[in-house]
């Protein structure tokens, strides 16, 4: 079994992943630490050590799995962790400037020698300039989430479909060997039949022809079982010493899909959208930071210069310490500087705006091919498991009676039996296919499949 420490807070942890999205206003920045806080307590605390697996592990055990171990999904945590660290001191003034003189040679004045001097800058940008910067760091941050998500859903994906195929390779396995014993009881019958004088030898030698393009298939099946355990072990982050047991079952759900429901989804919901949406947003910001660069900032200081007593001690205010206030500005007189700073950042946004446009259209166009996939194979799941295997099995039955009768060749009973092997073979490629292609638009939508279901 899977090794949790808390099983029940694991899960609640990954529904922590799935559930919880960007906030969208400022106002909600203590729900985003809180946020990143619990994400990051969850992979600081993740059990490193896993102990063998069963048959009896879901997909969605394989799934927290995958969500513990991830490289990647952590690496995209870590990101948005950082960009969010930025955020929080972007909008900033600069560090204060301490400075120290100490005058090696006395400047002697009427009240006395001055020996040293202290002083202390702050400089204050253009009103606004803060507040962008900001802005700036916020979208960026935001951005940062969205790739995490996006980066979850795609290995999310990637579990799903390794897991699909290595079921699919695991039901192929079982359906071929099934085959092999039942065509290894019908050669034990040709054979009786043969001796008996019944058949031809012909029948016999269909039989055991089969039987070795049969057995051919299972080496080449079992063959396969190993790189298709290391693509799931590979995605979940597993080391090679844990074997992982076939799945024994998979239960894609048959909802049909609503186009006008799933192709919204994706534009509102994709989290590759909402984090080029961010990223327009930020270049935004960026380009009304620009902006600020045309207007001057401020710098204030305060000066404490201590004196010594005067030569004459009996001067008025001898050894009296001074103090000063200054002021400077830094004047942006080059214009052509700002100018080529307010166009790259206006070319930036105009960059990050149509490269939204393009990821919109590629990401409809991949959902469209994704919806066809999905309908295909839910239609053939229908129509293979409620329609023609069991009329396969009723030909296959019937063949098998008429051979034992000796009122059929066992030609039609080989192809009887090959035709059931074929539909029961692609019923689970279909099944296959389905789990999938729901996996891949939950992936593009970024929402779980029941919620774009197809109402009456």
């Amino acid at each position: 079994m899977l090794n949790y420490t808390g099983k029940g807070k694991a899960i609640w942890a990954v529904l922590l992943i799935f559930g919880l999205a960007w906030p969208a206003a400022a106002a909600d920045a203590d729900d985003t630490r809180r946020l990143a806080d619990s994400l990051g307590s969850f992979y600081e605390s993740a059990v490193e050590d896993i102990q063998p697996l069963s048959e009896t592990e879901s997909l969605d055990d394989y799934l927290i799995l995958a969500a513990k171990r991830s490289a990647s999904l952590r690496a995209a945590f870590y990101r948005w962790r950082a960009a969010l660290e930025k955020a929080g001191y972007a909008g900033s003034l600069p560090d204060p400037v301490f400075s120290y003189g100490y005058f090696v040679e006395n400047v002697e004045t009427r009240v006395g020698p001055q020996n040293q001097r202290i002083g202390i800058k702050q400089s204050f940008p253009w009103f606004g300039t803060l507040g962008a910067r900001e802005d700036v760091a916020a979208e960026f941050a935001g951005a940062a989430y969205q790739k995490y998500a996006a980066e979850k859903l795609r290995l999310f994906y990637r579990v799903k479909a390794a897991y699909y195929e290595y079921y699919f390779l695991g039901q192929k396995l079982a359906l071929t060997r099934e085959n092999f014993e039942l065509l290894t009881f019908w050669e034990s019958v040709a054979r009786a039949k043969y001796k008996a004088g019944l058949r031809a030898h012909p029948d016999l030698i269909r039989a055991q022809v089969e039987l070795g393009k049969l057995e051919d298939r299972l080496s080449s099946l079992e063959d396969q079982l190993r790189p298709a355990a290391s693509r799931l072990r590979a995605v979940v982050n597993l080391p090679d010493s844990i074997d992982l047991p076939l799945p024994m079952k998979i239960d894609p759900a048959e909802n049909e899909l609503s186009r006008d429901s799933v192709l919204p989804a994706v534009r509102f919901s994709n989290p590759d959208l909402k984090s080029l949406q961010s990223m327009i947003e930020r270049e935004e910001a960026d380009r009304r930071l620009a902006g600020k660069a045309s207007y001057p900032g401020f710098t204030v200081g305060v000066d404490y210069i201590e004196t010594g007593e005067a030569l004459n001690s009996t001067s008025l205010d001898s050894g009296k310490d001074s103090w000063s206030v200054g002021m400077s500005i830094n004047l942006p007189i080059w214009f052509s500087k700002n100018n080529a700073k307010k166009r790259e950042a206006e070319a930036r946004r105009k960059q990050a705006v149509y490269t939204h446009v393009d990821a919109a259209n590629q990401l409809q166009a991949a959902t469209e091919q994704a919806l066809f996939a999905y309908a295909d194979a839910l239609r053939q799941v229908r129509l293979y498991r409620d329609g023609l295997i069991p009329k396969a099995e009723q030909s296959l039955n019937a063949n098998y009676t008429a051979y034992q009768a000796g009122e059929l060749d066992f030609l039609n009973l080989l192809d009887a039996q090959r035709l059931l092997l074929e539909f029961e073979l692609t019923l689970e490629r279909a099944r296959t296919n389905l789990g999938v292609r729901a996996a891949e638009i939950e992936m593009l939508t970024g929402r779980e499949l029941a919620g774009l279901v197809k109402r009456d």
